[in-house]
């Protein structure tokens, strides 16, 4: 019944399941079979509040899982069912062998406990109890006799809460030591179930939430997010964690994050560009140095999620949401910078290429009410988005070229610098009005700055500039008003007169 699957997924590799039958009763013991239980009767056992291992080891769980209406049956078929066709045997042949092996473990483990009753556990004897139990048998009788004894001690916790205290109550107890292997597999059946991680951090808001605090744990920074741990457990298994002597445990948790990425819930909330950017924000948080947490199989999901999300009639909904078409181009600019994945780019970028595409663009844009200023600025923040978005370089520079001889041609059109120089004003006012556009990001970097630029070194060349800036000003605000001009000029590069 052994199943290599899970770690596959966890690591990042093909994910390709390797089935190994299990042949004999020692098979159901081994890691894979344990692995297998844990996805196949995981409603069960979360239900139950118990780990493979604790199924596994104790008669009276079994008869549990056989009272628990056609779940045992159901599992059984599908383990035999996988493994028939990984060997290409009739699977009815193998379903039969597997339920008639089960039969063998579980009357075998009944006369076991009737003949050798485990050995009992007391707080704090942990690694004594070990040492007895490994000097008086072999290594694999020993194994054995360690599983039955930590079955034994957890049968009368009956949540995952008491679990979990009791297991990292032992792990401080054989940390440093070779036996806290053993408390290491007995956690990373524990961390895998959803019910265990409610119990260990609480009630999260949202999905990601839950997600946050895996990737905390799996790093040994929990809680990074949140000020102090929502639980005492949740800090101690961190503590633990910190030790780095938890593979097993660490490899499940990865486990844990990619199956809890997998699920069909929203990430954050129902409103696109929400759920987009939480689920790239975790994207980020999955990096750690060269790798992803959960390899492959996260980016995949994660990839999928977006797939979910991302459409033309989706995006066409939220973008209409837009005040303008300048403001429709930059929230499709913004969606563009938190996706992922090559179809799902390719999808934004189509509706970006289409709209800056369109021949009617600059009088689409430039049309309509507000002031020149205001569509000046609206050009220049469409601009902004263009050069923030990760779109490729020459489709960047071409968008980006695009906006720029359009606000160039609205300047022309509109005589925007004529119609301040003709104002009825000082020098020093219309270098001030000019100042503070530029300091709003009215106009595009590039050529149009530098033609405000140009008409706000004509006014600082005038000899009364500087009493025509201050003219009418009190004494008491002129410090303030060329400690402004200062920081304005240079912004742009340009000297202060003052």
């Amino acid at each position: 019944m052994a199943d290599t699957a899970p770690a596959a997924e966890a690591r990042g590799d093909d994910g390709a399941p390797r089935l190994t039958p299990c042949k004999t009763i020692a098979d159901f013991y081994l890691p894979p079979s344990r692995a297998l239980v844990g996805s196949l009767c995981r409603s069960f056992l979360d239900q139950m509040a118990l780990t493979p291992t604790e199924l596994l080891y104790s008669s009276r769980n079994h008869t549990r899982l056989e009272g628990a209406g056609n779940l045992l049956r159901e599992a059984v078929e599908r383990a035999g069912t996988m493994q028939a066709r990984a060997a290409g045997e009739p699977a009815p042949n193998r379903v039969k062998e597997l339920q008639a092996l089960l039969e063998q473990m579980s009357n075998a483990t009944r006369e076991l406990e009737a003949k050798e009753p485990a050995v009992a556990l007391k707080a704090g004897g942990f690694r004594q109890a070990v040492a007895a139990i490994r000097a008086n048998a072999t290594p694999d009788a020993a194994t054995h006799k360690v599983s039955r004894m930590l079955t034994d001690y957890l049968a009368s916790a009956r949540t995952w809460s008491e679990k979990l205290e009791r297991m990292l109550g032992i792990g401080q107890e054989a940390k440093g030591t070779p036996d806290l292997a053993v408390v290491d597999t007995m956690l990373a059946e524990m961390i895998i179930s959803g019910a265990a991680q409610d119990s260990l951090f609480s009630r999260r808001i949202n999905l990601e939430n839950k997600i946050e605090d895996l990737i905390e744990l799996y790093k040994a920074a929990y809680p990074t997010r949140r000020k102090e741990p929502a639980t005492q457990l949740a800090g101690d298994f961190n503590a633990l964690m910190q030790t780095g002597a938890l593979p097993e445990t660490k490899t499940a948790i990865e486990t844990a994050i990619v199956q809890q990425i997998a699920g069909t819930g929203a990430m954050s909330s129902p409103e696109l560009m929400m759920e987009l950017k939480s689920t790239y924000s975790l994207l980020q948080r999955l990096r750690v140095g060269d790798k992803v947490i959960g390899g492959r199989r996260a980016l995949e999901f994660i990839d999928k999620r977006m797939g979910k999300l991302l459409n033309e009639e989706t995006i066409g909904d939220y973008i209409r949401g837009g005040g303008t078409l300048a403001d429709r181009l930059i929230s499709l600019l913004e969606i563009h910078a938190v996706t992922f994945g090559p179809n799902n780019k390719k999808t934004v970028e189509g509706l970006i290429q289409r709209y800056f595409g369109d021949e009617n663009l600059e009088r689409r844009l430039l049309t309509g009410e507000g002031s020149t200023a205001h569509k000046l600025k609206l050009l220049t923040n469409l601009h902004r988005a263009v050069m923030a978005a990760p779109l490729g370089t020459a489709d960047k520079q071409g968008c980006a070229v695009k906006v720029a001889r359009m606000q160039a041609s609205f300047l022309n059109q509109s005589k925007f610098f004529a119609s301040i120089d003709k104002q009825n004003l000082s020098s020093g006012r219309k270098c001030a009005q000019l100042l503070q556009l530029c300091a709003e990001g009215t106009f595009i970097p590039g050529d149009n700055l530098e033609k405000a630029k140009t008409l706000v070194k004509h006014y600082l060349a005038r000899p009364d500039f500087k009493d025509k800036y201050l003219e009418g000003i009190q004494p008491s605000k002129r410090q303030e008003l060329t400690d402004t001009l200062k920081k304005q000029l240079g912004a742009l590069g340009l000297p202060s007169p003052f």
